[in-house]
């Protein structure tokens, strides 16, 4: 092959991947000032979106269900104008069976300007019911970066990092007595909080948890962080109700004495589980995905994604047992980008894309991937300079 035909082959892969035609943008119910989209799949398929709409100091909380190919109409899940709203600790909706089975959000108490709850409403008997705060503490602290699942057709399980060890602060270096921990409990669709209990008593202050259904029991990733600073990403699955000792994923040994707000993503598939996650260690920003096999009891070594311009801001979504999409931000020369990957177990990228030119600031926040029935949906926020609005795109 002539040096002139190897340059065309690599610019039409080059071409192929980046430009591909198989996105499309789906027009969707959100409206102006829209942000902070969450994506939710359930077990029979039905694609859930929750976002925020805010219009002066008033938050609303909206879900809208991905059917036939297209978005319905929006459901207003609750309003206020007392909801802690950030970039990163943003609200959610989970579903079963083709309904919503919960959602959450964050209500700021009296304290300072990091004391809030988290506040958890059930969807019971064809609409959401009063809302439950899950932690029983009490305290004036900072309470959020929620995940749930389904995990019955009566209940759901619902993990959340607690700061009530953290009135006197986050901990000097080194220090772990006031630090972060991440909590967990069942609840019911009555709304009946069960058997609260902590997972981990130290981790990263603001870093999003993510959680899966595995055949074996529940699946839960998070930054950990240990007395030397290191807060790499740690796992712990529950069996017969009670959660195992967590364990690092990788120790990526990633020591840095604040959070990075940039927390990992987990998905299953049968007894396969992928972890995608972002790290600084050595002052090299990277993107990582690995897999297991055995239900994340032992994840093969990681692979390198993305290693010279990533801003972290991952999804992952498992494919097959084989594969899995992973989705981050990364910085171009004059912004950032949305860029989408297929990767197998064996590290081959099989499929490629860049979803989206973004804004790298925080309002661009997290985007988010799920599978659909004949698909992968995306959502993001756009933030111009006059507004913002969720976006979404599906590829088939």
């Amino acid at each position: 092959m002539s040096k002139l035909l190897k340059l065309f082959f690599i610019l039409f892969v080059l071409n192929s991947c980046t430009k591909s035609k198989s996105i499309q943008r789906l027009e969707n119910p959100t409206s102006e000032n829209s942000s902070l989209p969450r994506l939710f799949t359930d077990n029979t398929g039905t694609v859930f979106m929750s976002w925020v709409e805010q219009r002066n100091e008033l938050a609303t909380l909206k879900y809208s269900k991905f059917v036939d190919n297209k978005w319905l109409e929006p459901v207003v899940i609750s309003e206020s104008k007392e909801w802690f709203v950030n970039w990163a600790d943003f609200p959610s909706v989970i579903a079963q069976n083709g309904g919503p089975v919960a959602a959450h959000w964050l209500k700021k108490i009296p304290g300072n300007a990091y004391s809030y709850n988290v506040e958890i409403t059930a969807h019971s008997e064809g609409s959401f019911i009063d809302p439950i705060v899950p932690h029983t503490d009490n305290t004036a602290t900072e309470h959020g970066f929620v995940s749930m699942n389904p995990v019955s057709d009566s209940s759901f399980y619902a993990i959340w990092l607690d700061g009530r060890n953290t009135s006197g602060g986050h901990g000097e270096h080194g220090d772990l007595s006031s630090a972060m921990t991440l909590r967990g409990a069942e609840i019911s669709r009555s709304g009946t909080v069960m058997d609260e209990q902590e997972i981990d008593p130290a981790i990263c202050d603001c870093c999003n948890t993510s959680i899966t259904n595995s055949p074996g029991g529940l699946l839960a990733v998070y930054r950990d962080r240990t007395e030397e600073e290191i807060r790499d990403v740690y796992i712990t699955k529950m069996e017969n109700g009670t959660w195992n000792k967590p364990k690092a994923v990788f120790n990526d040994h990633w020591e840095i004495a604040a959070c990075p707000v940039n927390g990992p993503s987990i998905d299953s598939f049968n007894s396969t589980v992928a972890v995608a996650w972002y790290t600084g260690a050595n002052n090299n920003p990277a993107v990582k995905l690995a897999f297991s096999a055995d239900e994340g009891n032992s994840f093969f070594a990681p692979i390198l994604i993305d290693t010279k311009s990533s801003l972290g801001r991952v999804d992952v979504l498992m494919n097959d047992e084989h594969s899995a999409w992973i989705s981050w931000m990364s910085r171009t020369e004059e912004s950032a980008q949305l860029n989408l990957q297929l990767v197998s177990q064996n590290g081959e990228i099989k499929k490629s894309h860049i979803v989206s030119a973004m804004s790298p600031s925080r309002s661009s926040g997290f985007p988010q991937i799920t599978r659909t029935k004949d698909g992968v949906l995306i959502a993001w926020t756009d933030h111009s300079e006059s507004e913002m609005k969720v976006n979404t795109a599906i590829l088939r």
